[in-house]
């Protein structure tokens, strides 16, 4: 009676967790918030079921008997998936990411035919649990894979899509600058910490079920990864904007604007509507900023306004009307600033960049010849590529 209490409270658990992620659901935004969402919305179906699977309650609701085995199939890949949007907001979905979810969809497929039987069949499959003692049973007539199966490939699957949540996370940590990291340091503590929470629970769960041996009550289980996500709700709710992904890095966009204000500021008294950045152009120029940022896309030599626009499925000449009108940048001007803005971290920032010749960083920077590097340099820095990188040399 003791755990059926305590297990009653994760049944409102259950609630709360699935009225917020519908909310994320509903939440206009970034595609990794409806992710998000969606793993509140599985933990919320996994906790209230969870109430129902306990003995002696699941004899008197049979139909709930393995409902919510296939939703760990979906642990990892929400998890990875939501980070990956989260740090790369202007990637797409594709359909090859729907592989992810194969394992979750045959393992609910294989049970289709229990899910459908009568009562009395299910109650018969529950005792044949009850007598081994274990929800993982090694025989069942429902199925193509044992249940025991099913639990070491949940494991594997778990496991591997944290070992890769954490290799994108390092490699993305790699990527970008010391002062990027310094901007997005309450993001960064978020996703590092959530993920060393997810191999505290990893841990425990592993822990546990060499520790106890009857595998029917899950209660901890539950309790462990109702803790997870309640930390990483608190803090979200505190923190909001952690929503909106990483704040971009030194933006071509914000500093040309900040600039100009200062100038306008200082020199007349300029009219208000004039200054308005065209909201239009301010949606397309955030676009274009956040897909140079993630995509480094600015690096490849043979990048162009038409593959951008393709990418971005923006049309060519409003971006290069945004451009003009914003920031007086054609769009070669533009790919050039990320270029020079992206050689000035790395020199600063990379010791090996400070031994390297103008010729090095030229091409390391994405610039095809020197020539191209000298000009662009000139051009918006008014500076010889040789004076300008000394400051950052040093």
């Amino acid at each position: 009676m003791e755990k059926i209490t305590i297990n009653y409270y994760l049944y409102f658990l259950g609630f709360l967790f699935f009225a917020f992620g519908a909310s994320l659901m509903l939440k206009r935004g970034l595609l990794a918030t409806r992710l998000l969402g969606l793993q509140f919305l599985q933990l919320g179906i996994q906790l209230y079921c969870s109430y129902y699977i306990q003995l002696p309650i699941i004899l008197e609701h049979p139909h709930y008997f393995r409902v919510i085995s296939p939703l760990f199939y979906l642990i990892g890949p929400l998890s990875y998936l939501f980070q990956h949007f989260l740090l790369y907001p202007e990637r797409k979905f594709k359909k090859i990411y729907f592989l992810h979810f194969l394992p979750f969809a045959i393992h609910f497929l294989e049970f289709i035919p229990l899910y459908f039987s009568s009562e009395s069949a299910k109650i018969a499959e529950i005792n044949e649990v009850i007598q081994e003692g274990t929800f993982n049973t090694s025989f069942s007539q429902y199925g193509l894979i044992p249940m025991k199966i099913h639990l070491y490939l949940k494991g594997i699957s778990y496991i591997s899509y944290m070992v890769w949540t954490a290799f994108e996370l390092f490699r993305y940590y790699q990527s970008v600058s010391k002062s990027f990291l310094l901007k997005n340091r309450l993001i960064v503590f978020w996703l590092t910490g959530d993920l060393l929470l997810k191999i505290f629970v990893l841990a425990c769960h592993i822990a546990f079920n060499i520790i106890y041996k009857d595998q029917v009550q899950t209660m901890a289980r539950d309790f462990l990864y109702a803790g997870e996500f309640a930390i990483m709700a608190l803090f979200l709710f505190l923190n909001p904007r952690l929503l909106d992904g990483p704040y971009l890095k030194g933006l071509v966009f914000q500093h040309s604007h900040r600039e100009i204000q200062v100038k306008n500021d200082d020199l007349v008294v300029f009219d208000s509507d004039k200054s308005r950045i065209n909201v239009k152009n301010k949606s397309i120029l955030e676009k274009l900023d956040r897909y140079f940022e993630s995509e480094f896309i600015f690096l490849k030599s043979n990048i162009s306004l038409n593959l951008v626009a393709q990418s971005l499925k923006i049309k060519p000449r409003l971006i290069r009307i945004a451009l003009q009108e914003e920031l007086d940048f054609s769009f070669t001007d533009y790919v050039n600033s990320w270029r020079i803005q992206y050689a000035e971290e790395q020199c600063r920032d990379n010791p090996r960049w400070k031994s390297y010749k103008i010729e090095v960083i030229a091409t390391e920077s994405g610039f095809g010849t020197r020539q191209s590097f000298n000009a662009a340099v000139k051009k918006l820095k008014g500076e010889s590529p040789g004076q300008y990188f000394a400051r950052y040399m040093n």
